[in-house]
């Protein structure tokens, strides 16, 4: 009997099923969105808030192409734009399921006032719109992002030009700045790398400081530079980055957090010398700056090779070629040594900031020993990673066998050559013959930008991590301009103007379009990874003011070249706020002036003319 009513009812379930699975498919999947309305300025991260209600058989999420979009309509309802910026889902939305998350969006569209219409779409396929699904909508208030107000709140150092593109840049730059302040507790905190990195990062760090001392008072920044300190082991070695709750970590496959302290600690000495005399938990900053160096040293140098060694990583990266996971990041079983062209130069780079920072506190035997240890360093990685025939530097030598020399030697890592520049490993010549490659393999590959990390990437399934596993994909040939502005900051220091600017104007007009500087793109042009990027516009507001603006600075003063037209500098009575205007009709106005004077530098003389802060100077036309 029971047999028999199994037979019966099997195919009655299965239709049944059936049926289920059809309704499930056009049944609705709901969104509800708030707050309902908000102002923004163009390129502002905003906070939204999504319940997502999916009563479909499709399971969303990003592996499966589902995103979170919006269609832009006037006040009216008439439809202004249909297709606009993705927004990656934060978690997966399974079928029967209700999902509660919040996401950071921003808006690159015209100022105005618009509908907004969120709704999922499934790239390629179909807009939930099609399906009938039910959307939320959103009335937003766009302000412009170039605007006098915007510049008397948040830019009290900012410059004025001829080129368009350049002056409103600045305005992304510090909007993206303040997209990343991490406040707790009602005080500034520090800076979170981009959106989906929530802690600060001291790689990241060190690429903001230059250009975060113009906007932030000095005592903030050196707390954040102090929370590193704080946390720095007993060996000296530093942790990569440090949460609002006092978690930290390090990512132990690279080997530049050490240097990248010192890089970071060097900005806000200039500024305020005396602050390295100053001790954190009874050790003063400066000889916990030589224990940490002193670390990478006696642990992370290879006697053998005279080179700082880290894990197998594509180029700068921080994931290793040794596991498919998490695990890729720390050092394994499977681990290779490798010496990487980025790790040499960005170490010789701290030490030669070490030995100006002795130097300064007349610490002789320190002094010394940075010299010749950045030296030794600098020497060795000249003879072993450069290839003079290939014209630039391999991106590293892997110990043992095999050595994948004949793969590398092909790759030009851009990253990495940047970084050489700026250690000066290149003299003009060589870095003459850098760019014809560079410009070759731009051509060859139809590059946008000079951005892209390595010229070519690694071949398909070279990394086993699912991010590297593709060429041109996240760190193994992605477009970072937290690489690409180091190159053009590189070019701007070797004097080689011309193309410095080139690549900075084609960076510009990419960040300028997207409003927003994202951790990397693809070769087609899509943003990925974290958003606002702040390492990034860090490094780009380097080029900028000390590159193309040529500001330069000591422990006592700034110098800028001009020409020999009339050229005019002018500093308050109160010795906070000096203007500058050079003969290209740029004009830099510098908030918080921490040095004792201001020198300019003429065509005509040849030498510093300076004026202390309370003073007027004007050069006439020769």
């Amino acid at each position: 009997m029971m047999s028999i009513w199994r037979r019966v009812m099997r195919p009655v379930i299965f239709f049944s099923a059936l049926l289920l699975f059809a309704n499930l498919q056009g049944a609705g999947v709901h969104i509800s969105c708030a707050p309902f309305q908000a102002t923004a300025r163009q390129g502002e991260k905003i906070i939204l808030n999504f319940t997502v209600s999916n009563l479909s058989a499709y399971t969303m999420n990003q592996a499966g192409n589902f995103f979170i979009s919006y269609h832009v309509r006037d006040l009216s309802g008439r439809l202004v734009r249909f297709d606009n910026r993705r927004f990656s889902l934060p978690l997966t939305v399974k079928p029967g399921s209700t999902a509660h998350f919040s996401l950071p969006v921003y808006f690159s569209l015209g100022p105005g006032n618009y509908r907004l219409e969120w709704d999922l779409v499934r790239e390629g396929e179909f807009w939930g719109l099609d399906k009938k699904w039910e959307s939320c909508f959103f009335r937003l208030r766009l302000l412009p992002l170039v605007a006098p107000d915007f510049r008397k709140a948040w830019l009290p150092t900012s410059y004025e030009s001829d080129r368009d593109w350049l002056d409103r840049e600045q305005y992304l730059l510090r909007q993206v700045f303040l997209n990343n302040e991490i406040r707790w507790r009602g005080k500034f905190f520090g800076f979170t790398a981009g959106t989906t990195y929530p802690q600060v990062w001291i790689r990241d760090a060190a690429t903001m400081m230059f250009y975060a001392r113009f906007f932030y008072p000095l005592p903030v920044l050196q707390e954040m530079v102090d929370l590193f300190f704080l946390r720095q082991g007993r060996d000296g070695q530093i942790q990569d980055w440090i949460d609002t709750v006092g978690r930290c970590d390090k990512n132990t496959v690279e080997t530049d957090q050490e240097s990248s302290l010192v890089l970071a600690a060097f900005q806000l000495a200039l500024c305020d010398r005396g602050w390295l005399d100053g001790k954190v938990a009874g050790v003063a900053r400066l000889l916990r700056l030589d224990k940490a160096m002193e670390w990478v040293w006696q642990n992370k140098r290879d006697r053998a090779y005279g080179l700082i060694w880290s894990g197998f990583t594509a180029d700068w990266g921080d994931v290793e070629k040794s596991y498919p996971d998490q695990r890729a990041i720390k050092l394994s079983d499977r681990s290779r040594r490798t010496y990487s062209t980025y790790t040499q130069a960005l170490y010789i780079q701290a030490a030669q900031k070490l030995v100006l920072l002795a130097g300064r506190a007349n610490r002789k035997i320190l002094m010394e020993k940075w010299r010749q240890r950045g030296k030794i360093i600098a020497d060795n990685c000249r003879r072993q990673l450069y290839l003079p025939e290939q014209g630039y530097f391999l991106v590293h030598r892997v110990a043992g066998s095999p050595d994948f020399f004949e793969l590398e030697k092909g790759i030009l890592a851009v990253g990495g050559n940047a970084e050489a520049i700026r250690a000066g490993l290149l003299d003009g010549n060589e870095i003459s013959r850098l760019l014809q490659v560079l410009e070759k393999r731009r051509r060859q590959f139809g590059l946008r930008t000079v951005s892209f990390t390595l010229l070519p990437p690694y071949p398909r399934d070279f990394f086993p991590h699912p991010l590297l596993r593709m060429p041109w994909n996240y760190q193994n040939g992605g477009e970072w301009d937290w690489i690409g502005g180091r190159l053009v900051s590189a070019l701007y220091q070797a004097g080689f103007r011309t193309k410095a600017e080139q690549y900075l104007r084609e960076i510009v007009a990419k960040n300028l379009d997207e409003m927003n500087i994202f951790e990397w793109s693809d070769k087609s042009g899509g943003g990925q990874g974290a958003m606002f990027y702040a390492g990034a516009a860090g490094v780009l507001g380097e080029a900028i003011l000390h590159g193309h603006l040529g500001l330069a600075e000591d422990f006592d003063r700034y110098t800028v070249p001009v020409g020999s037209d009339r050229f005019k500098i002018m500093v308050t009575k109160s010795g906070d706020r000096f203007t500058v205007e050079n003969s290209d009709k740029v004009t830099v106005d510098i908030s918080a002036l921490s040095k004792k004077e201001i020198c300019i530098l003429t065509a005509s003389s040849k030498k510093n003319i300076c004026v202390s802060k309370k003073g007027k100077i004007e050069i006439p036309k020769k």
